[in-house]
């Protein structure tokens, strides 16, 4: 594997960082400038309701104010002097004097100026008695015109100046907004009406910083009176719960991201456990380990394409293994052919010579038990070129219309010396007329060889049985024995060629029976036990 190229985990990773964890990352950075802003709209919020609130409070009480004023304008004396512009007394009339006493405290003064601006009088709170020493402070200044009623025309202004507490009320100190600071500008004269912490200026701005903190202004104007309001509060009042409801969220956030990335840690690594599993099971494989398997118990994809890759590497055995049992049946073939030439014709002159040799022997002569030896030896050895033809032949039938108790029969008379040898009993009670297409030979051979190796597992007493059965759609042989029975480690190699548990075996009786089988479109199995 290249160095360079990520690992199935970390693309998996990499997909949870990219779809879970990035769009998480994304909505906490989201939370956090999205409370700032919550904050300074709340804040804007709460600055122009104040505003609101203050400029309506403002001209409710200036209407009544006013009222008072024009009263003092429509005053006879007032009425008189300026329209006699001869004839004006210096000094206000005391009854005049008396009427702007009686209005609000607030009204530090008022001036009264004819048509062309010329001061006539001054009325101020100055020197009258419990206002000696009083200071007003800074005051906004209003005009209003005075009219004469009939006939209607403009006599003069009215200029006073008010201390704006008295228009305020308590909107000043409203508490709708933490740290709330209200300045008010006179409009006509641009002069600061209430005190401030800060340079007014600030105030002309949308946001501005001072004492380490964020402020925020909102604006109103007003024409009547001629104000200018401005309102600013600090934002961290405000902004502070969003942001820590954001940092909450934040940190929830990153707990879940968190967790899920453990999560897809752990998973992906039971994940890639089983993968790698299968991977060193397939790198066993291509080295030539067929017996390797991969254990996994899930129903998952990962766990069928385990149960695929074991069914795989079970049948890639059984292949193999029918591969090898042709390769070994063809060196069978090519064994035989070479055999039959070159070691049965002189077996066959030896057996003749050996049978000219025992006619001529004594009864008595010593030499008959060699020679019956040797001929025992010599049919031995061309029972073992007779089934190594069988194989080679395996194939080459021709097939006709059998009753298949007939070939069993025939079999049957051909084993019982075999069965006679061992003082067993081959019982043929279970044969009944069953019609098949196959070569009479080759049956009788394939049950030869099937009785001579129960015959071989038997012993005194001991008993095989044939059963045959026919189905609509198929023809049942059983061949049953009470014999010593096979491991069950062997029962998988029984049919191999040449593999054989008898010393005097060949191997090739049970290869050459399924071979028959096989061309006759059957099968075969075996159940046994020891």
């Amino acid at each position: 594997m290249s160095l360079l190229a990520p690992s199935f985990r970390s693309r998996i990773m990499l997909v949870v960082l990219t779809v879970a964890v990035v769009p998480m990352a994304l909505i906490g950075l989201w939370l956090t400038r999205s409370a700032s802003r919550s904050g300074q709209e709340l804040l804007r919020s709460r600055l122009d309701d104040a505003l609101d609130g203050t400029v309506t409070r403002i001209g409710r009480n200036w209407l009544l104010l006013r009222s008072d004023l024009l009263f003092l304008g429509d005053d006879r004396d007032v009425q008189r002097a300026l329209i006699a512009e001869s004839a004006r007394p210096r000094e206000a009339p005391a009854d005049l004097r008396r009427r702007f006493r009686d209005l609000d405290a607030s009204v530090a003064a008022a001036t009264i100026r004819d048509s062309d601006g010329r001061e006539l009088w001054r009325l101020t709170r100055a020197g009258d008695e419990g206002d000696a020493g009083r200071d007003a402070g800074p005051t906004l200044r209003v005009a209003l015109p005075i009219h004469q009623r009939f006939p209607a025309r403009e006599l003069g202004t009215l200029e006073v100046d008010l201390e704006l507490v008295a228009l305020l009320g308590n909107a000043g100190t409203s508490a709708s907004v933490a740290g709330l600071v209200l300045g008010a500008v006179d409009a006509a004269r641009d002069a600061p009406l209430l005190p401030l912490p800060f340079d007014p200026a600030l105030l002309d701005r949308t946001t501005f910083s001072w004492g380490g903190d964020a402020w925020l202004t909102a604006r109103r104007r007003m024409r009547d009176p001629p104000l200018i309001l401005s309102a600013a509060a600090p934002l961290s009042a405000f902004a502070g719960p969003f942001e820590a409801a954001s940092r909450r969220g934040t940190w929830l956030l990153s707990a879940v991201a968190l967790a899920g990335l453990i999560a897809a840690w752990l998973l992906t690594r039971r994940l890639t456990r089983s993968l790698e599993r299968l991977v060193t099971a397939a790198e066993a494989v291509s080295q030539g380990d067929l017996e390797a398997r991969v254990e996994s118990a899930g129903t998952d994809e990962v766990g069928r394409v385990a149960h695929a890759f074991n069914t795989m590497t079970a049948s890639l055995r059984r292949t193999l293994a029918e591969l090898a049992d042709r390769e070994r049946l063809a060196a069978v073939g090519e064994f035989a052919a070479s055999l039959a030439h070159e070691v049965r014709n002189p077996l066959t002159a030896i057996r003749i010579d050996l049978q000219r040799v025992e006619e001529r022997l004594p009864a008595d002569s010593p030499l008959r038990a060699p020679q019956a030896r040797a001929l025992k030896e010599i049919s031995r050895l061309d029972a073992t070129v007779s089934e190594t033809l069988d194989v080679a032949r395996a194939g080459r039938w021709r097939t006709a219309l059998v009753d298949l108790a007939t070939p069993i029969r025939a079999a049957a008379d051909a084993a019982a010396p075999a069965f006679a040898k061992r003082e067993a009993i081959l019982d043929l009670s279970g044969l009944v007329q069953a019609q098949v297409r196959g070569d009479p030979a080759a049956l009788e051979q394939l049950f030869l060889n099937l009785l001579l190796n129960a015959a071989a597992a038997l012993g005194p007493g001991g008993r095989a049985w044939i059963e045959l059965a026919q189905q609509p759609d198929q023809t049942i042989v059983a061949v049953r024995d009470n014999g010593t029975g096979i491991p069950a480690e062997m029962i998988d190699r029984i049919f191999q060629p040449l593999y054989t548990t008898r010393p005097d075996g060949t191997g090739l009786g049970l290869t050459v029976a399924r071979r028959i089988v096989d061309q006759h479109g059957g099968q075969i199995e075996i159940e046994s036990r020891e």
